[in-house]
């Protein structure tokens, strides 16, 4: 699992406007404050074992199918929306290198999280918006 987290941060991150900017989980600055700057953060959940055994339990080798959330927070709402430009542009059917394992193209699911657009915290003071990125890992 790890691996694949690792090969899609890594791809996230080659666009030269995501370079350096792409983090795992909350951020925070040393008074506790998310930082006014344009970043993305990535959270990776456990997948879903699905190789549609029915007589037995899912192996850990089994197929995983990973849904990524991604937030791309920014101090300008067209900020946001240049970050969330160059993640589709590249991420959009791209293909991950896992080794031991084949990956399926990159897809979006807009759906799961209701397409409300890029939002405005007004307690941080930054805009973001929320996406998930979904693709299926098997075993070679």
């Amino acid at each position: 699992m790890r691996a694949e987290f690792d090969a899609f941060k890594a791809a996230l991150s080659t666009p030269p406007q995501l370079a350096g900017k792409v983090y795992e989980g909350t951020r925070t600055t040393d008074a506790g404050e998310p930082p006014r700057e344009n970043y993305v953060v990535v959270k990776f959940g456990i997948p879903r074992f699905n190789d549609e055994r029915y007589t037995a339990p899912q192996v850990y080798g089994s197929t995983r199918f990973y849904e990524v959330d991604v937030r791309f927070v920014a101090t300008s709402h067209a900020g946001v929306m240049a970050l969330a430009d160059a993640a589709l542009k590249h991420l959009l059917r791209l293909v991950l290198t896992v080794p031991g394992r084949v990956c399926e193209p990159i897809r979006e699911d807009r759906t799961a999280n209701d397409l409300q657009g890029v939002q405005f915290d007004k307690t941080a003071r930054l805009f973001y918006l929320d996406t998930t990125f979904t693709f299926t890992s098997r075993s070679a």
